[in-house]
Parts: structure tokens; sequence; C-alpha cells
């Protein structure tokens, strides 16, 4: 979840990630061991501060590159690609690691998908 708060004259902007999980698992990574966050919020927050950024610079390509990297996202999870805590949703709280992507897997997952998005057409 991505909460956006925009000032009363429009030009400032601040989108955060509701994450409650990020300590734990940063904990994790320092000790050397796998895991598997979900980065989709934390990409929104800054999709969503493009977006605005682009709206009020009149930049299409930003704005265009915005919406591309929130569809990236969003095809890599419907696309079967997902980080374990979207597993446990899809496959039950006994899903296996074939089912879900560590943390950078599913980075590299959404980066393939916008890579090929960034090749086709603006739709902006």
């Amino acid at each position: 979840m991505t909460s956006v708060l925009l000032s009363s004259d429009g030009k400032t902007l601040e989108a955060e990630a509701a994450h409650g999980t990020v300590t734990r698992h940063f904990r994790l990574h320092q000790k050397g061991q796998e895991t598997s966050t979900n980065s989709i919020a934390s990409i929104f927050a800054w999709t969503r501060g493009l977006q605005h950024r682009a709206k009020l610079d009149n930049n299409d390509r930003l704005l265009d590159f915005a919406h591309k990297l929130e569809a990236s996202c969003i095809d890599t999870v419907e696309a079967g690609k997902m980080t374990k805590d979207l597993a446990i949703l899809t496959h039950g709280p006994k899903v296996t690691r074939e089912f879900y992507l560590n943390t950078e897997e599913f980075i590299d997952a959404v980066a393939q998908n916008l890579v090929a998005k960034l090749k086709e057409p603006a739709v902006v």
C-alpha cells in the first residue's frame, strides 16, 4: 500500500510505502540470509512522485516511464512471478520456495518487463 499526500497548492507531494516487514528483512539480509521482500509499495511510492514531477514539468517521457514501471510490477505478478507474501495469498500458508522469488529475483523480473515496455511507443 502506498499513501500520497498533496499540498493545498498542488505543487508538493509526499508518497510513502506502508511497510512493516522491511526492517526485519534487512536484519536477515545483514546476516546473509535470503529474503523475499515485496518492493511494489516502495516502487509505487517512487512512481507517484515521478508522475507528479512529470505533470509539474509537462514531461511526457517521465510520465510514460512511471506508468510503464507500475505496469511492469503488475504484469510480473500476474505472470506468476511474486514475492513470498503474495505467494502465500495465492498458494496458501505452506507455500514452497518454487512458487516465489527472493527480493533480487523479483526486482530483476520487474526490470525485465520494464526493459521490454520501454521499447514500446509512449502511451501518454
